[in-house]
Order: C-alpha cells, then structure tokens, then sequence
C-alpha cells in the first residue's frame, strides 16, 4: 500500500508521496469513528456487532490464535521478522516504535473516549458469559498493533505477502469482536491509529526499497 516511488533520501531509499494521502485519509476515519464512539451507541453498530458476535461457540476458540497478533509482543516478533527477512533498521525499529507507541495510545485514546465494552455497552442479552465485562473499548489495542506491525512489514514484502499480513491484521480485529471484547468501531478505530503510526514512520525514515523481500 505504500510502494508508489518517491523522491530518494539516500540511494533506494524513498518516501512515497502517497503516504501523506493515506495518514490523512486514515486519520479522518479515525476521527469520524471517534465522534460516534462519544455518542450513544448506533442502532447500526449493536446490529453489527450482534451479527458478528452471534457464531458458534467454536469459533471463539478459532480465532484465539489469530487475535494474539495484536497483543504487546507482536511488535518485537514483527521485529524479529523484518530483521530475518531484510536486515534493514527500519522495518526492524518500526514494528518496535509503530506496535508498542500503539499498544499505549490506544490506551490513552481510551481513557478519553471512555466507552465501555460490549457487555456495559450492548448489556448481557446479546453478549456471551465468556466476554470480557470490564475495560474500556475504544479503541481496540489489539486491531491497532496487528495493523501497525503489518504496515510497517508491507512494503519490504511481495504483493501477495502484503495481502497476507494485511488480512492477518484484519483478522485480529475481527476476533476481539467476535469474542465480544470490541465493537466494530473499537476495531476500525484502531485498526486507523495503527496504520497511521506505521506510514508516519514510512514517512519519516523512508523505505529502503533495495531490502525487498520479494518471494
């Protein structure tokens, strides 16, 4: 999502000029989404949430792995990885930089917004037992560092390997809802704040397009 090419801070390494388009765009649907998160909750949004949250039981259970993508270590494997695969400090410090300045933003996001979960939010009737019942819910930490790491792998990665981290991030968010630990704004939010924080660094430090991995 960030390979358009760019004037070149160093040989190979470049800021595409597309990267300022997609913070903007993120960060006005983050905004949006927060505006209605400080509202009364939307018909349409407990109907959503509803419709995702309400699956067998046995999917609660599938997506467990998946969702440990966007918890606190997934910054230092995403960084591991980036290592492996580039030996370049960029992608390397990003995840680590990008993943856990989202895991404490959201964080501070939350505290502000200061809704609550599913269960206070939607009540009892539609939540499952097994929901997590206290905390705060926007936004989703999970879904803003599973997409914060998978930005920042993105451009060192072939297209179909780029669709892949992207749906894993996706992924992620998509459990905390089916779990009924999020709304669907809780995810979307994040997922916004995440990638924001992931093209800012592409922005700032550049992409060296010469450590593609390209497989």
């Amino acid at each position: 999502m960030a390979e358009s090419t760019g004037a070149e801070v160093s040989p190979g390494v470049v800021r595409p000029p597309r990267l300022l388009i997609q913070i903007v765009g993120a960060a006005v649907v983050l905004a949006v989404a927060t505006v209605i998160a400080r509202n009364p909750l939307p018909t349409w949004e407990k109907e959503l949430f509803t419709w995702i949250h309400n699956v067998p039981r046995w999917v609660d259970h599938a997506v467990w792995t998946p969702m440990q993508l966007g918890s606190a270590w997934t910054p230092l494997i995403a960084a591991a990885v980036a290592y492996w695969l580039t030996k370049s400090w960029r992608p390397t410090a990003g995840a680590l930089v990008a993943g856990w300045a989202g895991w404490w933003l959201a964080k501070a996001v939350k505290g502000w917004v200061e809704r609550g979960r599913p269960f206070e939010e939607i009540g009892s009737a539609n939540v499952r037992d097994t929901a997590l019942h206290e905390g705060l819910g926007f936004v989703s930490g999970h879904a803003t560092v599973a997409f914060a790491c998978a930005a920042i792998l993105a451009p060192y990665l072939s297209r179909p390997w780029q669709w892949a981290v992207y749906l894993l991030a996706a992924l992620a968010g998509l459990s905390r809802i089916v779990v009924g630990a999020h709304l669907p704004l809780d995810a979307i939010g994040g997922a916004c704040l995440g990638l924001i924080l992931a093209w800012t660094w592409h922005l700032v430090v550049g992409i060296d397009t010469t450590k593609r991995w390209a497989r």
